[in-house]
């Protein structure tokens, strides 16, 4: 078994706790959501979204290791452009 990238606990802990995903001002939700654990290779798939074009978006542990944080709750992703994990709120 090879273990090549350690999962950032900064964005583990946002992807954990997402409802919806905001990627390049686009709100979708989420059709595969993994946190990983400590068995979890590179090019394991952690988030799947479909774009509102139809087109997949696969986000693997190497590619969300490699974002970059902007602030607020928002990270650059080289090959996507920027994305932010929110959560639904419940109004009582």
């Amino acid at each position: 078994m090879k273990r090549s990238v350690e999962p950032r606990s900064d964005i583990v802990l946002n992807l954990g706790r997402a409802d919806l995903v905001l990627i390049n001002d686009e709100l979708l939700r989420p059709d595969y959501l993994l946190v990983p654990d400590e068995n979890a290779d590179e090019d394991d798939v952690l988030l799947e979204c479909t774009m509102k074009n139809g087109t997949a978006l696969d986000l693997t542990l190497a590619e969300l290791n490699s974002a970059r944080y902007l602030g607020e709750g928002a990270y650059l992703l080289p090959q996507h452009g920027v994305l932010r994990f929110l959560q639904e709120t419940a109004l009582h």
